[in-house]
């Protein structure tokens, strides 16, 4: 029976909302889906400081007794909550035994991400030495930022 309609919506399709009842959920499900995959926490370092015995480097430079505990701080910031996986490397050699792992609150709000290492003896070969340590994050995407110093052991 065909149906004859004189106003524009005056009539309804009789067979409306009679599809595949998999398919209505399916494509809604997967239109959040495509969405909520786009959304991926951007992270970036905003800012990094070398300390040496409790008291900040100026210019990443350290003049006095050794050995001396020397700390390294990066502030990282993500634009969403995230995990952040990441590893040290030093200029000596030396690296993280294994990844560590850290929430970030997202927002724009920087986490403070730390290394310490105690460092230096009265010898030629800190007279000055240069060294660097690097924060390498591996993800929610590759970052890194190393924080080279000097120290002089008297």
């Amino acid at each position: 029976m065909d149906l004859v309609c004189m106003k524009p919506n005056a009539c309804l399709n009789p067979n409306r909302g009679q599809g595949n009842p998999a398919l209505r959920f399916i494509f809604p499900l997967a239109v959040i889906i495509a969405i909520a995959g786009t959304a991926h926490a951007s992270v970036r370092i905003g800012g990094w400081s070398f300390w040496a015995n409790g008291q900040l480097a100026r210019d990443f430079q350290y003049t006095g007794s050794c050995p001396v505990n020397l700390k390294f701080d990066w502030g990282v910031v993500s634009t969403e909550p995230t995990t952040l996986t990441y590893s040290f490397l030093r200029s000596d050699g030396g690296r993280s035994s294994s990844p560590r792992t850290v929430a970030l609150p997202g927002g724009g709000r920087s986490t403070p991400i730390l290394e310490e290492w105690r460092l230096g003896a009265n010898t030629p070969k800190f007279q000055p030495y240069k060294g660097w340590v690097e924060l390498d994050i591996e993800s929610p995407e590759r970052v890194s930022k190393r924080i080279p110093f000097t120290i002089q052991c008297e």
